[in-house]
């Protein structure tokens, strides 16, 4: 067994697509080494702003050798009348380069056909790996490529070197005019020369003699040190941000922590205004005293170590301070102005075509947000007006063009300058909120209501103009805003549901921009039940239960996942999959028949009353557990129908001559089964053979 190392030495690649492009390298690496017949034990991609780098443990001498059977062409028309191989049958051996006795015949649903067992592989994993590490490579794909020289290949950043090698021996091929080798090159700043790769277990420590951690984990824990050392050095904390840890992780080969200050003038500056500043713009780490009150202490980091940090110090210093003062200067601009001044100018800016501009958009959030707010907090629609109204006009400040990540943050902080109340001005910052996965919710029930009317505005909006997500496209971030009103509504309780939610909305479009109110309607709640499907899932509950509760009804969010959650406990339990093939057999006898009153002097058989009374106890007992959001119990109880149920059907034919007979016992059936379909599709549970 041996293993492989393959580097693809780069010019600088975009921190944002590092580490994509390691995931997809691992990905698209096991796919076309599974496809050859190259069997490994183990595969680990890293990388750096210079480098991708591929480790195959596992890999053997050989490849395997495995037999494929071909069809071929039918078997009367490959025979002659003495049963000899002619014609197709002929035509089909040669192909393949085998005898015409190793032709042998298979019965299929369309009639005898001809097949060979093909041997293939057993070649050398050297010769294999020659065509396929070219093809790993230009597999990858990013965000944006390009190509350099007279080289055909693209790439995200000029490729500048290759090493290919496998135990000891290397692995040679060409890429355009570059051909593999053993060398790569160390860091840019403090390391000269080339440097020659023997075999794959030296590489990462030949690479750290070179001033580069090729490992990302070992690069953010470097990162997490030198943070810990500030700490300590200082006596402040830093303000703990991963996804910055992992972006300077994706900007540096050798990570240096230093840090700095800035003029303590700064700090009445809003906090979220400095730490942005600090993050987005200069990817430095803010830091806060032992309080919670942030300081003019910061860390950044290098990509060089030198012996008087000092001069690397000053320069991030300076930096800084030139981004602080043109914050401090758009914040005073801004300032001259109010929230409502900025509003007027949001009419010349347009939100997208047939949607109006961000004015027509604010009006209808306003218009939304009031009707969401007679439903779920009548005593706020003033304040939810307000806010409504001013939730967007910050995009029109300084500081937002200048720094977009401040969107609804300056919103607010203006607000608050100008004495607005505190429970709108929060508002107007959290009506973005949730952002991104994992995100914190509203906080107050006008930033509910302004940031539930937002999302639903664009996705009807989107999804009227036929902009629906398709694939992994979702340029309008559509489902983000729909798993957002989902978290939204799962938080509160059940005086709302998607489908009023979207009904206000629609109805507050552009006229002329709804053609099929009902179909639209419909494709915007089946686009809500995939999302709200795939966030339950996330949640540790089996697919299928999540399938069947949502797909009988998710009118009540809160109430749809404790359903999830109970039908996930009850389904452990051994009498489950009996229930649900009960409930299976009783759904296909009437699934085309609408429920009717039962007419309890037709029910002629014992088992067939003793179903009905069992019935009529099971719907009393149930009102007041699923008034209490008791769904265990009720699952419990639905379950205890399942014996009267099943003698039903052991001893009463449903489907009788006589059609009144029929039609009361297809009705009793169909009370039964709605009874089930008041909690879940029981059909759609799975159970392991």
């Amino acid at each position: 067994m041996k293993k492989l190392l393959l580097e693809i030495g780069t010019e600088e690649i975009p921190a944002s697509f590092i580490q994509p492009a390691v995931e997809k390298l691992k990905e698209i690496a096991s796919e076309k080494l599974k496809t050859a017949h190259l069997p490994f034990t183990a595969i680990e991609t890293v990388g750096t702003p210079r480098r991708l780098a591929l480790f195959v443990s596992g890999l053997p001498e050989m490849q395997e050798r495995v037999t494929r059977k071909v069809m071929g062409p039918p078997a009367k028309a490959g025979f002659d009348k003495d049963g000899k191989p002619a014609g197709a049958a002929l035509g089909f051996a040669k192909k393949f380069g085998k005898d015409p006795k190793d032709i042998k015949t298979e019965p299929t649903p369309k009639g005898d056909y001809l097949y060979l067992d093909i041997e293939e592989g057993g070649g050398s994993s050297s010769d294999i790996l020659k065509s396929l590490l070219p093809e790993i490579i230009t597999s990858l794909g990013f965000p944006k490529t390009m190509r350099w020289g007279d080289y055909n290949t693209r790439f995200a950043r000029p490729i500048r070197s290759i090493i290919s090698i496998l135990g000891d021996n290397l692995i040679e091929f060409n890429l355009d005019s570059l051909s593999s080798g053993r060398s790569t090159f160390g860091h840019r700043f403090l390391h000269d020369g080339r440097i020659e790769i023997k075999n794959p277990d030296s590489y990462l420590n030949e690479l750290e003699k070179a001033s580069v951690i090729v490992s990302p984990e070992r690069r953010k824990e470097k990162i997490l040190q030198g943070l810990a050392k500030v700490e300590k050095d200082t006596g402040n904390r830093v303000i703990k941000d991963d996804e910055l840890a992992n972006t300077i992780g994706y900007i540096t080969e050798f990570p240096v922590a230093v840090a700095g200050t800035f003029d303590k003038s700064y700090l009445d500056l809003p906090r979220e205004l400095l730490i942005t500043v600090m993050k987005y713009h200069q990817k430095y780490f803010s830091m806060e005293d032992p309080s919670g009150k942030i300081t003019n202490h910061f860390v950044a980091f290098s990509n060089i170590d030198c012996e008087d940090i000092s001069v690397i110090r000053r320069g991030f210093e300076r930096v800084l301070s030139a981004r602080l003062s043109d914050a401090r200067f758009f914040f005073d601009e801004d300032r001259k102005k109010t929230l409502s001044d900025f509003s007027r100018d949001l009419a010349g800016v347009t939100f997208q075509k047939g949607l109006g501009t961000i004015a027509d958009k604010v009006s209808r959030i306003a218009s939304v947000a009031q009707e969401i707010s007679e439903i779920i907090s009548p005593a706020k629609k003033a304040e939810v007006e307000t806010a409504s109204r001013l939730c967007k006009s910050d995009l029109m400040t300084s500081m937002v063009f200048e720094f977009t990540e401040l969107q609804g943050i300056m919103g607010r902080e203006y607000a608050l300058a100008e004495g607005i109340d505190r429970e709108i001005a929060i508002a107007i910052d959290e009506h973005y909120k949730p952002r991104f996965s994992g995100d914190t919710l509203p906080s107050n029930d006008i930033a509910v209501c302004v940031a539930l009317a937002d999302k639903i505005d664009t996705i009807c909006g989107f999804f009227a103009l036929g902009k629906i997500p398709s694939g992994s496209e979702d340029p309008f971030s559509l489902r983000r805003h729909a798993l957002g009103i989902i978290r939204i509504l799962l938080d509160g309780d059940d005086t709302l549901s998607i489908q009023r939610i979207t009904e206000i909305a629609l109805n507050t479009l552009p006229p002329g921009t709804v053609k099929d109110p009902g179909q639209l309607g419909a494709d915007i709640l089946s686009f809500f039940k995939g999302r709200l499907k795939s966030e339950f899932s996330g949640m540790a509950i089996p697919y299928d239960v999540v399938d069947a509760v949502v797909e009988a009804d998710f009118t009540n969010l809160p109430d749809t996942l404790k359903r999830a959650t109970a039908l996930a406990e009850m389904k452990k339990e051994e009498y489950s999959e009996s229930l649900s093939i009960t409930f299976k057999r009783a759904a296909n006898i009437v699934e085309k028949h609408k429920a009717h009153k039962i007419d309890e002097s037709l029910l002629e058989e014992e088992t067939e009353k003793r179903l009905y009374e069992a019935l009529i106890g099971c719907e009393k007992k149930l009102k007041p557990l699923i008034d209490a959001k008791n769904f265990s119990a009720v699952l419990q109880e639905i379950a205890s129908i399942r014996p009267s149920l099943d003698a039903f059907f052991d001893s009463v034919m449903v489907m009788v001559e006589n059609d009144i007979i029929r039609q009361n016992r297809l009705s009793l059936l169909r009370r039964v089964v709605i009874l089930f379909e008041r909690i879940a599709d029981f059909s759609r549970l799975v159970f392991s053979a």
